[in-house]
Protein backbone atom coordinates (compact mmCIF):
# COMPACT_ATOMS: atom_id res chain seq x y z
CA UNK A 1 0.00 0.00 0.00
CA UNK A 2 1.16 3.60 -1.06
CA UNK A 3 1.36 6.04 1.82
CA UNK A 4 0.54 9.56 1.45
CA UNK A 5 2.18 11.35 4.06
CA UNK A 6 -0.17 14.62 5.11
CA UNK A 7 1.63 16.62 7.39
CA UNK A 8 3.53 20.33 7.17
CA UNK A 9 7.31 19.20 7.11
CA UNK A 10 9.81 21.38 5.08
CA UNK A 11 13.11 19.15 6.19
CA UNK A 12 13.14 16.78 3.35
CA UNK A 13 15.31 14.30 5.02
CA UNK A 14 12.21 14.15 8.20
CA UNK A 15 10.20 13.26 5.12
CA UNK A 16 11.90 10.28 3.42
CA UNK A 17 12.92 8.85 6.90
CA UNK A 18 9.33 8.69 8.15
CA UNK A 19 8.12 7.58 4.46
CA UNK A 20 10.95 5.26 4.15
CA UNK A 21 9.54 3.43 7.73
CA UNK A 22 6.12 3.55 6.55
CA UNK A 23 6.64 2.46 2.99
CA UNK A 24 9.63 0.39 3.02
CA UNK A 25 10.44 -0.73 6.47
CA UNK A 26 10.64 -4.35 7.99
CA UNK A 27 6.80 -3.47 9.51
CA UNK A 28 4.20 -4.68 8.39
CA UNK A 29 1.28 -1.80 7.01
CA UNK A 30 -1.01 -2.35 9.39
CA UNK A 31 1.88 -2.11 12.19
CA UNK A 32 3.22 0.85 11.12
CA UNK A 33 0.15 2.49 10.99
CA UNK A 34 -1.13 1.28 14.23
CA UNK A 35 2.61 2.55 15.73
CA UNK A 36 2.06 6.05 14.27
CA UNK A 37 -1.10 6.14 15.95
CA UNK A 38 0.01 5.07 19.70
CA UNK A 39 3.11 7.09 18.98
CA UNK A 40 1.74 10.46 17.85
CA UNK A 41 -1.12 10.49 20.27
CA UNK A 42 1.78 9.70 22.72
CA UNK A 43 3.04 13.21 21.28
CA UNK A 44 -0.20 14.95 21.01
CA UNK A 45 0.87 15.84 17.52
CA UNK A 46 -3.26 15.55 16.24
CA UNK A 47 -2.89 15.54 12.64
CA UNK A 48 -0.75 12.47 12.43
CA UNK A 49 -2.85 10.90 14.92
CA UNK A 50 -5.83 12.08 12.15
CA UNK A 51 -3.91 10.42 9.49
CA UNK A 52 -3.37 7.35 11.40
CA UNK A 53 -6.96 6.53 12.09
CA UNK A 54 -7.88 7.01 8.59
CA UNK A 55 -5.72 5.13 7.16
CA UNK A 56 -6.26 2.39 9.80
CA UNK A 57 -9.79 2.41 9.05
CA UNK A 58 -9.44 2.46 4.98
CA UNK A 59 -7.31 -0.74 6.03
CA UNK A 60 -10.13 -2.21 7.58
CA UNK A 61 -9.13 -2.46 11.24
CA UNK A 62 -12.44 -1.67 13.96
CA UNK A 63 -12.77 0.89 15.73
CA UNK A 64 -12.54 -1.19 19.08
CA UNK A 65 -8.61 -1.93 17.57
CA UNK A 66 -8.30 2.03 16.58
CA UNK A 67 -9.07 2.91 19.66
CA UNK A 68 -7.01 0.55 21.82
CA UNK A 69 -3.93 1.85 19.81
CA UNK A 70 -4.76 5.43 20.89
CA UNK A 71 -5.17 4.15 24.36
CA UNK A 72 -1.72 2.36 24.40
CA UNK A 73 -0.36 5.52 24.51
CA UNK A 74 -2.24 6.70 27.43
CA UNK A 75 -1.53 3.32 29.50
CA UNK A 76 2.32 3.34 28.90
CA UNK A 77 2.52 7.68 29.72
CA UNK A 78 1.08 6.76 33.24
CA UNK A 79 3.57 3.73 33.67
CA UNK A 80 6.77 5.40 31.67
CA UNK A 81 5.76 7.91 34.58
CA UNK A 82 6.16 5.90 37.05
CA UNK A 83 8.86 3.74 36.29
CA UNK A 84 11.55 6.70 35.35
CA UNK A 85 10.33 7.87 38.75
CA UNK A 86 11.71 4.51 40.23
CA UNK A 87 14.50 4.46 38.30
CA UNK A 88 15.74 7.98 39.19
CA UNK A 89 15.14 6.88 42.76
CA UNK A 90 17.92 4.11 42.00
CA UNK A 91 16.05 1.99 45.16
CA UNK A 92 12.85 0.83 43.47
CA UNK A 93 12.82 -1.82 46.00
CA UNK A 94 11.08 0.46 48.06
CA UNK A 95 8.57 0.81 45.62
CA UNK A 96 8.26 -2.73 44.48
CA UNK A 97 3.98 -2.54 43.95
CA UNK A 98 3.29 0.14 41.33
CA UNK A 99 -0.24 -0.39 42.59
CA UNK A 100 -1.74 1.26 38.83
CA UNK A 101 -4.73 -0.45 37.33
CA UNK A 102 -4.48 -1.54 33.53
CA UNK A 103 -6.85 -4.48 33.33
CA UNK A 104 -8.54 -2.86 30.74
CA UNK A 105 -5.64 -4.00 28.49
CA UNK A 106 -5.41 -7.36 30.20
CA UNK A 107 -6.84 -9.01 27.37
CA UNK A 108 -5.32 -6.55 24.23
CA UNK A 109 -8.29 -6.25 21.19
CA UNK A 110 -4.99 -6.39 19.10
CA UNK A 111 -3.34 -9.25 20.50
CA UNK A 112 -0.55 -9.37 22.96
CA UNK A 113 2.31 -9.16 20.29
CA UNK A 114 0.89 -5.45 18.58
CA UNK A 115 0.42 -4.02 22.25
CA UNK A 116 3.86 -5.27 22.96
CA UNK A 117 5.05 -3.42 19.94
CA UNK A 118 2.84 -0.35 20.73
CA UNK A 119 4.14 -0.11 24.44
CA UNK A 120 7.82 -0.44 23.28
CA UNK A 121 7.57 2.44 20.86
CA UNK A 122 5.77 4.42 22.62
CA UNK A 123 8.24 3.95 25.69
CA UNK A 124 10.87 5.14 23.18
CA UNK A 125 9.46 8.24 22.58
CA UNK A 126 8.60 8.76 26.15
CA UNK A 127 12.03 8.05 27.68
CA UNK A 128 11.30 5.28 29.70
CA UNK A 129 14.57 3.35 30.15
CA UNK A 130 13.32 0.17 32.06
CA UNK A 131 10.12 0.33 30.07
CA UNK A 132 12.06 0.21 27.00
CA UNK A 133 14.54 -2.61 28.15
CA UNK A 134 10.99 -5.03 29.15
CA UNK A 135 9.45 -4.17 26.54
CA UNK A 136 12.25 -4.84 24.15
CA UNK A 137 13.21 -8.11 25.98
CA UNK A 138 9.34 -9.35 25.50
CA UNK A 139 9.38 -8.56 22.21
CA UNK A 140 12.43 -10.48 21.28
CA UNK A 141 11.42 -13.56 23.25
CA UNK A 142 8.56 -13.64 21.70
CA UNK A 143 10.45 -13.91 18.73
CA UNK A 144 9.58 -10.27 16.70
CA UNK A 145 12.45 -9.73 14.37
CA UNK A 146 15.14 -7.18 15.49
CA UNK A 147 14.45 -5.27 12.55
CA UNK A 148 10.92 -4.75 13.34
CA UNK A 149 11.94 -3.64 17.10
CA UNK A 150 14.68 -1.24 15.56
CA UNK A 151 11.86 0.54 13.18
CA UNK A 152 9.73 1.03 15.53
CA UNK A 153 12.42 3.07 17.75
CA UNK A 154 13.04 5.36 14.72
CA UNK A 155 9.50 6.00 13.93
CA UNK A 156 9.19 7.02 17.40
CA UNK A 157 12.69 9.27 16.92
CA UNK A 158 11.08 10.49 13.41
CA UNK A 159 7.55 11.25 14.66
CA UNK A 160 9.31 13.27 17.54
CA UNK A 161 11.30 15.00 14.94
CA UNK A 162 8.49 15.52 12.78
CA UNK A 163 5.88 16.77 15.55
CA UNK A 164 8.51 19.07 16.83
CA UNK A 165 9.33 20.96 13.88
CA UNK A 166 5.75 20.93 13.04
CA UNK A 167 5.02 23.37 16.11
CA UNK A 168 7.75 25.25 15.66
CA UNK A 169 6.51 26.01 11.63
CA UNK A 170 2.90 26.42 13.71
CA UNK A 171 4.55 28.99 16.07
CA UNK A 172 5.96 30.85 13.31
CA UNK A 173 2.59 31.68 11.62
Amino acid sequence: MAFRIIFRCDCAHLKLNLTRLLQDGALSTEEALLATLAISTSLGYEEMSKYARQQLSTAGLTEEEIQEAAQSAAMMAMLNVYYRFRHFLGSPEEYSVAGLRMTALARPVLGKQRFEMLAFAVSVVNGCESCVRAHEKTLRDGGVAVDKIHDLAKLSAVLKAVETLTQCQQLKN
